[in-house]
């Protein structure tokens, strides 16, 4: 059984690698975030990953949070307490009552507007989309338990801590309190073609400009030294979603509903995307260096 499991979940991620990036950040662009990762593991986490992934590496895994989110965001417990009160706009159109609506909730981080990210799940009142509080938490289940723990959960908690380190670095997946502003869902035009934002940066940028395989990705992104690696992983989980939200500000606030951006601006964000790849890369594997001392 553990073996055709094994298969499954390697078939529909080489799949996913191969297919259009229209789910969050881009299958390529999770994969990327995961490889460079995965270029930084300590000994002890590359060997203990190794082990509980059944020797896959982790850019097979980065995107199956978003094929299997509905049950699993489910599964960890993940659910709106109260979500009429929720100020998001946009949530209260959906029905709360099937688990695949759910799912919106956890793949976004939410800060202030001064870019800090609290260790909660509600803010004055309201339940808000804080990928760093799930990340955090299964961090700690994993750190305190991951020999014990189903081997199903467990590759699970893997698969979700790469996938939402990888949302937590994507520009428009950030959300700025007390507007609640998920600023990368507005309209733009874009080369003479209305664009939703959000779609952009998941899959019209990547399609268009970047052609690169993950790994070439990877090789072109992971240029930190030593020094500036510990000056990007410094704080914790928290921390790393307030400096992301910090960094992509500049960029996220540039622009609002109807502007018209201009023909280079897959050009102008080159910079921005690519430290935000490397970030999430050095970020995502300092976590796990951290789980499996």
């Amino acid at each position: 059984m553990k073996k055709v499991l094994l298969v499954i979940i390697i078939a529909a991620s080489t799949l996913l690698l191969n297919a259009t990036p229209l789910l969050a950040w881009g299958q390529i662009g999770h994969a990327t975030i995961a490889q460079v990762a995965q270029n930084h593991l300590s000994t002890n986490a590359e060997k203990a990953l190794n082990k509980y992934l059944d020797g896959l590496k982790l850019a097979i895994i980065a995107s199956d949070a978003d094929v299997y989110r509905s049950q699993w965001t489910v599964d960890l417990g993940f659910v709106p307490t109260n979500p009429e009160a929720a100020r998001v706009p946009w949530l209260k159109e959906f029905d709360f009552s099937t688990p695949q609506n759910i799912a919106p909730w956890t793949h976004s981080i939410t800060v202030d507007m001064d870019f800090n990210c609290y260790p909660t799940e509600n803010l004055d009142g309201a339940y808000i989309n804080n990928a760093a509080y799930c990340v955090d938490k299964l961090a700690k289940e994993l750190k305190d338990n991951a020999e014990n723990m189903d081997p199903y959960e467990r590759y699970k908690a893997i698969a979700i801590i790469v996938h939402l380190v990888g949302d937590m670095h994507c520009p428009m997946h950030i959300v700025y309190h007390p507007d609640n502003v998920v600023k990368g869902h507005f309209f733009v035009e874009w080369k003479g073609k209305k664009h939703d934002m959000h779609v952009i940066w998941d899959g019209t940028l990547w399609d268009a400009y970047y052609k690169w395989s993950f790994l070439d990705m990877a090789y072109l992104v992971d240029t930190a030294n030593s020094k500036e690696i510990t000056q990007i992983t410094e704080g914790n989980i928290y921390d790393y979603a307030s400096n992301s939200a910090r960094d992509s500000w500049p960029a996220v606030s540039a622009y609002n509903e109807g502007d018209v951006l201009p023909r280079s601006y897959a050009v102008d964000m080159r910079p921005l995307l690519f430290s935000q790849l490397r970030n999430g890369g050095y970020r995502l594997a300092a976590i796990f260096n951290e789980i499996f001392k």
